[in-house]
């Protein structure tokens, strides 16, 4: 079999491999880390008004990380937990992460509260609202429901699942969700923001660039002025970061099936092709599953790019 060429990542590509998300927050996250900007976007999609930032509790699993990603904010005000996740791709496994995120919170909840688990009484939960703000590059609606028993391999129609998870996303583009963007003001300066380095990236300045104009402009415009007027180095280092994961796996998506499938090849020699084939992609997918949640994105890239370095992985994973 002819082998294919590999690409070879540079010193440069190195040095800007991915900020681990345990120390840099996403520029959503952080755009909304003050209670009362927090409080306002929450106003906003739900038609309260809730005015001391005092009543909202922030509960954000700040050092939860599943496939990858954490969970961006979480508080609850009144008797709403809400959970609220940012993506620049659109993810069907949404709704699952968010039943592993709300368990965890719940979790985190009873036992601050000292309820007993085990006992007899009823504890009275907050209601979950989850919401996830998209802003990636594919069409979609203003806003689209994703339901967790849509995944549910149902074995019968009569079997009602025992589980369900509802996620909102919010398209949060340019021209999208006009009413939610005129209550919220802090939301709109952020969507304008992020549409001004993308059209920036259209008329083909590289990342650095065009992120750099884009808070040049909106600077000079008001938009975001107290982020980017006191922590510039530090959203643009955000930026950065998040661009160089979104290529990187974008990257990784496209080597995955073809690596999986050439290693089950060779498995399949013994196995028999189909079967081969099916394990070469499953351990792969395990080994870089398991890469993206323990924060090794320069692993991932060797892993995609030398067959070396994708055994001495398998093997510290205990996946040979």
């Amino acid at each position: 079999m002819k082998k294919r060429k590999r690409r070879r990542y540079s010193r440069r590509d190195r040095r800007r491999q991915p900020v681990n998300r345990k120390h840099k927050d996403h520029l959503f996250r952080f755009a909304f880390q003050k209670p009362e900007d927090l409080l306002d976007l929450y106003n906003a999609i739900n038609g309260t008004d809730y005015r001391n930032p005092e009543e909202l509790k922030v509960t954000t699993l700040e050092d939860a990380v599943f496939l990858g990603v954490k969970n961006d904010l979480s508080f609850i005000i009144g008797t709403v937990m809400n959970l609220y996740e940012h993506q620049s791709t659109m993810c069907q496994n949404m709704p699952l992460r968010g039943l592993i995120y709300f368990a965890t919170l719940y979790q985190t909840y009873v036992k601050e509260n000292g309820y007993d688990l085990y006992g007899s009484r009823r504890i009275e939960l907050p209601f979950p609202n989850y919401i996830v703000f998209y802003n990636g590059d594919e069409e979609a609606p203003d806003e689209t429901e994703m339901l967790l028993s849509e995944a549910f391999q149902i074995p019968d129609r009569e079997s009602i699942p025992a589980l369900e998870s509802r996620v909102r996303v919010l398209n949060i583009n340019r021209g999208h969700n006009q009413e939610l963007m005129e209550r919220c003001q802090r939301l709109r300066e952020y969507a304008e923001f992020i549409g001004c380095i993308k059209e920036n990236l259209k008329n083909g300045m590289d990342i650095q660039n065009a992120v750099s104009k884009a808070m040049d402009i909106c600077e000079k415009q008001g938009i975001l002025k107290d982020l980017l007027a006191r922590c510039r180095t530090e959203v643009l280092n955000m930026l950065l970061a998040e661009y160089d994961e979104k290529k990187t796996m974008e990257y990784i998506r496209r080597e995955e099936r073809e690596i999986g499938r050439e290693e089950g090849e060779k498995i399949g020699i013994v196995k028999g092709e189909r079967i081969g084939q099916e394990r070469g992609e499953a351990r792969l997918s395990e080994l870089l599953s398991r890469l993206l949640a323990d924060q090794r994105m320069e692993d991932i890239r060797l892993a995609a790019g030398s067959e070396k370095e994708r055994k001495r992985l398998y093997k510290e994973y205990g996946l040979s």
